[in-house]
């Protein structure tokens, strides 16, 4: 290990980081620009797309490189989760299962389905959601599992497929920072059952393809594909012939009735992010990997795992350290963190707010009135102690924020950054 300055900026001491540490990619918004112009040009900023036109251009772009047979545009990356417990048969009384430590964007489509979230605990080497800990809260209620792919590392796809299979439980994917990720060779979207994703954000601060705001779902299943046409896209063009499937091909060009489709401007947007998203993944697993290389060798300090089959990607959310405080005789994550950030290191403590500690899940909430909601009634609160490992995880790791091209004197630093922390703690320690 390095030695460093022995006294801590914290304490006084020189930054270990004083190089330029802003990310040196640029996206490209002329070619945005361009999309855009065209798209104002014609007029073609509404009408009945996304079945044609520009938006139905990026449908195909993205399912082809993803490998799904299809592929549907929402407005937003909640919306495409929603219409994913929708095509899973999600509705008023079942339980779909999700992580702890996770979102409520993810899964309030259920619950507006009139279905119950059950959560599950993370694994604490991943800190994604634990299959074997989902397999033991599976009920007859149980209609979908929606593990969530956390900053791009990939959950474990074979055990959750198993399980799904030997149950009949569709899994939804929340996809949202996992565009172009793979599991044993396929990239996440092509295989299982539904896969959503979000475009939020621009630039390098966005989604790892992003539009503004936006969502997309990827299937092979196409009754699936056919229950979210309906879910999500009155007036689709040509949308009345492509139900095949009983009742839906009772429909017709109003669908069911709801308009959730992207807006063409926010897919121009899209459509060049996606085109530079190889090029960025590359270089920010290659950034990844020598931050983990070289901070991994410090003793209390463990980057997160990654399943052997998996291709992660770290585009959104950055990636984490997990910490180990009694390496470091106790002293608190956010005590670590602090002397970080006073080196001059981005980082800042992991940690969503822990789904069953919401004041909803504890105290309930009236979701429609009268307690019909799902979330009344005989619903029962959570509290807690009810997950004690994501309880216990939370807080416990380091976040770094993803670089596509950073200063490699920067990427130097830091590092330093960190060994000097871990060297020199005991002077945090009062």
């Amino acid at each position: 290990m390095t030695t460093n300055a022995a006294q801590l900026a914290l304490k006084g001491g020189p930054k270990a980081v004083t190089a330029d540490s802003s990310e040196q990619w640029k996206r490209p918004v002329d070619k945005e620009m361009a999309l855009i112009a065209g798209l104002l040009e014609t007029g073609a900023i509404s009408g009945s797309g996304p079945g044609s036109g520009l938006p139905y251009e990026f449908e195909t772009q993205f399912k082809d490189y993803i490998g799904a047979e299809y592929c549907l545009l929402t407005d937003h990356g909640s919306t495409a989760l929603a219409a994913g417990f929708y095509a899973a048969g999600v509705g008023p009384g079942d339980e779909i299962i999700t992580p702890a430590i996770g979102y409520l964007g993810t899964y309030g489509g259920a619950l507006f389905l009139g279905a119950r979230p059950v959560f599950c605990e993370p694994d604490p080497k991943t800190l994604l959601a634990d299959p074997a800990d989902i397999e033991k809260r599976i009920t007859p209620r149980t209609k979908a599992i929606c593990p969530i792919h956390a900053c791009g590392n990939v959950c474990d796809m074979d055990a959750l497929l198993a399980i799904g299979e030997k149950h009949d439980i569709a899994i939804v994917e929340d996809g949202a920072h996992i565009h172009g990720a793979e599991w044993d060779g396929k990239k996440i979207g092509s295989f299982g059952d539904v896969c959503c994703y979000s475009l939020q954000g621009a630039g390098t601060g966005g989604k790892p393809v992003c539009g503004g705001e936006g969502g997309i779902v990827t299937t092979s299943n196409r009754l699936y594909y056919e229950r979210m046409l309906a879910f999500a896209h009155l007036h689709r063009s040509g949308v009345a012939g492509e139900f095949t499937i009983y009742p839906y091909t009772l429909l017709d060009s109003q669908a069911l009735g709801q308009k959730l489709r992207a807006h063409p401007l926010a897919m121009a947007v899209a459509k060049v992010s996606l085109d530079s998203l190889d090029y960025r993944i590359e270089n920010n697993n290659a950034f990844r990997e020598q931050v983990f290389a070289q901070v991994g060798k410090i003793p209390g300090l463990q980057p997160e795992a990654t399943f052997p089959k998996a291709k992660r990607i770290s585009l959104y959310g950055g990636f984490q350290i997990i910490y180990h405080p009694e390496a470091f005789d106790g002293l608190p994550c956010t005590t670590f963190v602090e002397a970080l950030v006073a080196e001059g290191v981005r980082a800042h403590v992991w940690g969503w707010p822990l789904a069953h500690l919401r004041k909803i899940y504890t105290e309930g909430f009236d979701l429609w009135g009268e307690g019909r909601g799902p979330l009344s009634g005989d619903f029962k609160l959570y509290k807690a102690g009810d997950y004690p490992i994501a309880e216990a995880t939370m807080g416990q790791a380091i976040t770094i924020p993803s670089y596509i091209e950073p200063r490699d004197d920067f990427v130097t630093q830091m590092i330093a950054g960190f060994q000097k922390v871990a060297e020199n703690y005991r002077q945090l320690i009062d």
